[in-house]
């Protein structure tokens, strides 16, 4: 669930990119609720032709990944790819105020999120990632490389410290997540330390590198009116072992025609499950460093914090025991 919240002008917005991008002239603006990070909005220029809009908080590496997206697009020809609309000085984002706002075309249709996936959407996708995981990424060398960093351990420990010295001034949700965390500190700081372990694993491992999306998650899969897949939202893009996307799909029922359908396209890949583990871990301690930060730090309200409050708690306590089955599905899938 997402608010408007973000305190933009959209009539100034609307003017902004009539004067910076390469569109007709745009006559409306909507809010879409969607995204868990930014504010997304629907736009329609004179000639009825919609685009989204995205506005983000100004992230330094946004203009170089909306770059080498257009470049996969244009040059490579992976027309699955939204590329961005460039602005009228040939950028590929615009700063206004402190969002840096992208423009993409606008598909009818649905995220596979929001529909019912099917083995054949399975079979589809498990293609699309497999031709782009084949990109030479030796030609990209300039783009991020992961690191097997936890990026989300000082956001939890701030949580942490939060919640043992809050004061009286609560909510009833800052509450009850600071007494969930006060209760799994032990296992969360335990898990801590088991990233870092994983980590210097990781770094020594022979891996199967190559450009990766970084959130491959249904909710960034298009389906347009005609069928179509596209692949959307590449803020996270990077080099990285191929398990940095395949972990998006390994809970659903067709993962197992999915994995043969990849292996098909790349009979070269190579799996790892330290590294399936690895990225499961990284995702629950992602879920409860971003949904933790909202409800003790977020400026949204009353609604959103209880939005953050229900999708914290499938992460904490950490699921341990459900990751370990769910590691011990993957291998069965991988090797049989």
């Amino acid at each position: 669930m997402k608010f408007d919240n973000s305190k933009i002008d959209t009539a100034k917005l609307l003017e902004f990119i009539n004067d910076r991008f390469q569109i007709d002239l745009v006559s409306e603006i909507q809010f879409i609720p969607k995204g868990e990070e930014g504010y997304c909005y629907y736009i329609k220029d004179i000639n009825e032709s919609g685009y989204f809009v995205k506005a983000l908080k100004t992230q330094s590496h946004l203009e170089e990944a909306l770059s080498i997206i257009q470049q996969l697009h244009d040059d490579y020809e992976k027309k699955y790819v939204l590329a961005p609309i460039q602005t009228n000085k040939g950028n590929v984002s615009a700063n206004f105020g402190q969002y840096q706002i992208s423009l993409f075309p606008f598909i009818q249709g649905a995220s596979i999120y929001e529909t019912m996936l099917t083995l054949e959407d399975s079979k589809r996708i498990a293609t699309m990632m497999a031709d782009f995981h084949s990109i030479n990424y030796k030609k990209f060398e300039h783009l991020r490389r992961e690191t097997f960093d936890n990026p989300f351990e000082n956001n939890i420990l701030n949580l942490i410290h939060s919640a043992e010295n809050g004061n009286q001034s609560r909510t009833n949700y800052q509450q009850q997540a600071s007494e969930l965390l006060i209760k799994e500190k032990d296992d969360v700081q335990a898990t801590l330390i088991k990233m870092k372990t994983m980590q210097k694993k990781l770094q020594a491992a022979s891996l199967d590198w190559t450009i990766t999306h970084g959130d491959p998650n249904y909710a960034n899969i298009m389906r347009d009116l005609q069928g179509d897949l596209y692949l959307i939202d590449f803020g996270e893009i990077a080099i990285g072992p191929i398990e940095r996307d395949l972990m998006a799909f390994s809970e659903n029922e067709f993962f197992g025609k999915f994995i043969s359908t990849y292996k098909e396209i790349r009979p070269e890949a190579k799996f790892h499950l330290e590294t399936f583990e690895f990225y499961i871990y990284r995702w629950c301690l992602q879920e409860i460093s971003d949904y933790g930060m909202q409800i003790f730090f977020g400026t949204s309200g009353e609604i959103e914090h209880e939005h953050a409050w229900a999708e914290l708690q499938p992460y904490l306590p950490i699921p341990h025991l459900d990751i370990q089955k769910s590691l011990q599905r993957i291998e069965k899938i991988l090797w049989r």
